[in-house]
């Protein structure tokens, strides 16, 4: 039995051989050599297992714990699995009596070998013979105990023949198969640590861009390593065993051959500059040799390392002529200012701009001391402490703008920057950079200056204005003192502009703006707002607001008095007066636009009450604007809001039948109700919106009279439209007339457009071939309002016309006022004369109807026959007088 033992341990030591060699086969591919150790491991335990020692038939006792245990420690859970998994494969296939007590110490052997390893990764155990031996005891006492679960007899039979041998032998077993498999382990770390050392010394050779080496001596080339074959005087095969003097100019041979003996003699590394022809052509190194501690083929030799620094030097070269070059170029660059100061301040570099921008020569700055040479007395301390802190912490100055001194003592504005310089071996520099902005400042200064005051009068703009009333507003909310803003137009300025010229104009402006100021205090204000308005704001008027206004009228009649005082303009003598207009200021909160909007409404107050006058702001005038800036808004909203609606008032003939209709305009608003048209008329007129509201009301009026057209009871309708003259005046009024008329389908024989004698004040030809392009398309007309206008009876005779239509207010009237009754006549008997209709409005009694029939007055609207009325209900009049004529 104890031979059989033995031969378990031989094929332990086989196993050991066998898992060296495949580890380093499979050295580069680690999993497929752990696989392939498993498989030796359980090939080795199958083998223990066909020569078992068999102590009866099923029970067997082979080195397989001794094989699995080292297979968890040295080969890790792979390996040993594959191998625990071969073995138990064999053991089932074996079968007998013992086969699970056989299984059970396959899972025993792997589980403490596995243990086992990973005490060791943790480093609480090592392996050493000691330790191994307790291991293989730990583990054989395990396989032990676990044959005590097989039958009594065999148990007996176990304990008493094998259990001693088994555990004494296997245990030495262990032990060597663990040392032996550790020296293997080991081998195998340094052969990867040398290998690894190896490749890394490979790759830092290779990663030297340095020519390297090795000379013995008497300079015979020993080894020959480079990246940079054209680095080498020849090729590397071909300096191999070849002494310097063979490939080298004598002198180039006897230089290296001292610097080897030197190298060698002292055992120091020395260092060498040269240049050598190489393969690439002429190249400049760097080399440095150091003594080799051993003996190279039985002699002395050095390691020389030659760097290349051709490009090196050729940069440094470049840099030698750059900076030669920037020198140059500083000292004679124009314009900036150089200069160059140590510590202490003394001047170190002086370029040729800072000659000419200081005033001092280059000797003369030379070695002066900056704060005597550049900065003014007022300003040395702070310099001082600036430029103490810039030497010290290297932190530089920020560029800014300064007044510095030039040797004159006169100041000039530069835009100063500062470079502070540390080169080794040197000591440290700060350099100024100066650039001359005086020029600049002094434009900065005359914007400035032309920003805030006006470049003719030199009195202050609108701008300053503003600010100064600003100003004067928050001192007054203050103080409670009142302020009197009063704002100067001159009368009459334009006419002396169009006969005499500007250059006149000016004169008279400037000469204005003189009088203004020399006629109020130094604190008030007087500017110009443009053109030949100008404004003056008194301040400190007293608490009362009495006073104050009297104060304000007193000095504006002085003023205005002052400025009708006659004026010499190049020699002739002109008269000027000037309205003026006073809004008082005395704590409420308010904008200076309101304020100049108050003055200048006064100021047109002055001017309809005559010219050279003056009047206070009235606050329901502002109230009145108010109203007017709020309508207009509204106005804009419901053209978009569709708040407009169109009513019609009846036209009758002689025998009050109706014959048509004046379509009006109304302003249905959702807030105020129904706004009366003198309200909205004439302010759509002033802004311009009477354009898009007269298009509005005459589209609406076509599409209406199109539906009555194909009504027969109401087809013999007329229907008068108004047409304000701005509409009338658009260049493509005709256009928009003739494309409504296509679009609605109305009959332009049964439309009269209405027009008001202002048409005439301007072009009276465009108008007149305005009206004729649309009579000629049938459309008639009605000239509104005849009587009030500055129509003449030549252009009433030129326009093509239909119908007159004498004002109500000659209507209204005729009966009590002889001049009314005598204009109706006249206007009746005149249209007569030129063979036009006449209609009279305003008709509100019976009597007014009879005196107009009495005097051949033949068409009326009024009142009297019908209100201004919706759509419905006109057609409903109609209608209804229609029907009743067939009953």
């Amino acid at each position: 039995m104890f031979l059989e033992l033995v031969k378990g341990v031989a094929l332990l030591l086989a196993l050991c051989f066998l898992h060296g060699v495949n580890i380093r086969v499979w050295r580069q591919k680690p999993l497929i050599g752990q696989i392939v150790s498993g498989a030796l491991f359980g090939g080795i335990c199958v083998v223990g297992m066909l020569l078992p020692v068999v102590l009866m038939p099923g029970v067997i006792f082979d080195a397989r714990s001794v094989v699995l245990c080292m297979a968890g420690l040295f080969g890790g859970p792979v390996v040993a699995i594959i191998a625990g998994t071969l073995t138990m494969g064999w053991r089932l296939w074996i079968g007998g009596a013992g086969m699970g007590v056989g299984l059970l110490v396959v899972v025993i052997c792997v589980a403490l070998g596995l243990l086992y390893r990973q005490a060791r990764q943790r480093g609480k155990l090592d392996v050493e013979p000691r330790t191994l031996l307790l291991f293989g005891l730990l583990v054989h006492l395990a396989v032990v105990g676990a044959f005590q679960l097989l039958p009594e007899p065999a148990v007996q039979r176990i304990n008493q023949t094998v259990a001693l041998p088994f555990v004494l032998i296997f245990t030495v077993a262990t032990l060597l198969l663990g040392m032996l498999l550790k020296d293997v382990e080991e081998r195998l770390n340094t052969e990867r640590a040398l290998s690894e050392s190896s490749a890394r010394l490979r790759a830092i050779t290779q990663a030297i861009p340095d020519v390297l080496l090795v000379l013995d001596r008497n300079g015979r080339y020993l080894e020959v390593l480079s990246n940079d074959k054209t680095a080498l005087v020849a090729s590397a095969k071909d300096l191999l065993g070849k002494q310097l003097s063979d490939v080298l100019p004598p002198d180039q041979t006897q230089l290296y051959l001292r610097l080897i003996q030197e190298t060698l003699r002292t055992g120091h590394t020395q260092t060498l500059e040269y240049e050598i022809r190489t393969l690439d052509g002429l190249r400049q190194f760097e080399g440095r040799t150091q003594p080799l501690g051993v003996p190279v083929q039985g002699d002395k030799a050095v390691v020389l390392l030659a760097r290349d620094i051709t490009a090196r030097k050729q940069a440094e070269a470049a840099l030698r002529e750059s900076e030669l070059r920037f020198r140059s170029l500083l000292l004679n660059i124009p314009s900036i200012s150089v200069q160059g100061y140590l510590t202490d301040g003394t001047t170190s570099y002086w370029n040729k701009a800072s000659e000419t921008l200081y005033g001092y020569t280059a000797q003369e700055a030379m070695g002066s001391n900056l704060f005597e040479l550049i900065i003014p007395p007022v300003m040395r301390d702070t310099v001082r402490t600036h430029v103490e802190q810039m030497f010290a912490t290297g932190e530089v100055i920020p560029a800014g703008e300064l007044q510095l001194q030039r040797r004159d003592g006169s100041l000039v504005d530069v835009f100063s920057s500062h470079a502070y310089i540390q080169v080794p071996g040197q000591p440290p520099e700060m350099f100024c950079i100066d650039i001359d902005i005086s020029g600049r400042k002094a434009a900065e200064d005359e914007a400035r200056y032309l920003a805030f005051y006006d470049a003719l009068t030199e009195l202050p703009n609108r701008r300053l204005l503003v600010d100064r009333l600003q100003q004067v507003l928050a001192g007054s909310t203050r103080s409670g003192m009142a302020t009197a803003v009063l704002f100067v137009d001159l009368d009459n300025f334009k006419t002396l502009n169009d006969t005499r010229g500007h250059e006149v104009g000016d004169m008279l402006l400037t000469e204005v703006a003189r009088r203004l100021q020399s006629h109020v205090r130094e604190l008030d204000t007087v500017a110009r707002l443009g053109g030949d308005e100008f404004v003056v704001v008194l301040q400190n008027l007293g608490t009362d607001p009495t006073e104050a206004a009297d104060q304000a009228r007193m000095l504006g009649d002085m003023l205005r008095a002052r400025l009708a005082q006659p004026y010499d303009l190049a020699g002739h003598e002109h008269h000027c007066s000037a309205s003026i207009g006073i809004t008082l200021l005395h704590g409420q909160r308010t904008t200076v636009d309101e304020i100049l909007k108050q003055a200048d409404m006064a100021m047109y107050r002055a001017k309809d009450a005559g010219r050279n006058t003056l009047r206070f702001f009235d606050p329901d005038m502002q109230q009145a604007v108010n109203r007017r800036a709020t309508l207009e808004a509204e106005l804009h909203n419901g053209l978009k809001q569709g708040q407009f609606l169109l009513l019609y008032q009846p036209q009758v003939d002689e025998t009050g039948r109706i014959q048509g209709a004046e379509a009006l305009v109304r302003w249905q608003h959702p807030e105020h109700g129904m706004v009366p048209p003198g309200e909205f008329i004439a302010l759509a007129e002033d802004t311009g919106l009477i354009v898009p509201l007269g298009l509005w009301v005459m589209e609406t009026a076509l599409r209406q009279q199109a539906q009555w057209r194909n009504v027969p009871a109401l087809a013999h309708l007329t229907l008068a439209i108004n047409v304000s003259a701005r509409q009338f005046h658009q260049d493509d009024f005709v256009t928009q007339v003739l494309n409504l008329l296509h679009t609605t389908g109305a009959d332009p024989t049964h439309i009269k457009l209405e027009l008001t004698e202002s048409l005439l004040l301007k072009n009276v030809d465009s108008v007149i071939t305005t009206m004729r392009a649309l009579r000629a398309y049938g459309l008639g007309f009605s000239l509104d309002d005849f009587g009030t206008g500055y129509s003449s009876l030549s252009y009433l005779k030129r326009l093509p016309l239909d119908q007159i239509k004498i004002d109500q207010g000659f209507v209204r009237d005729a009966l009590v006022d002889p001049n009314d009754a005598a204009i109706a006549r006249s206007i009746i008997a005149l249209a007569g004369s030129l063979g036009l209709s006449v209609i009279a409005e305003g008709v509100e009694t019976e009597a007014h109807h009879q005196f107009l029939l009495y005097h051949g007055c033949k068409a009326f609207q009024g009142y009297f026959f019908g209100r201004p009325q919706t759509q419905a209900a006109f057609e409903g009049l109609v209608l209804s007088e229609h029907y009743g004529e067939y009953q």
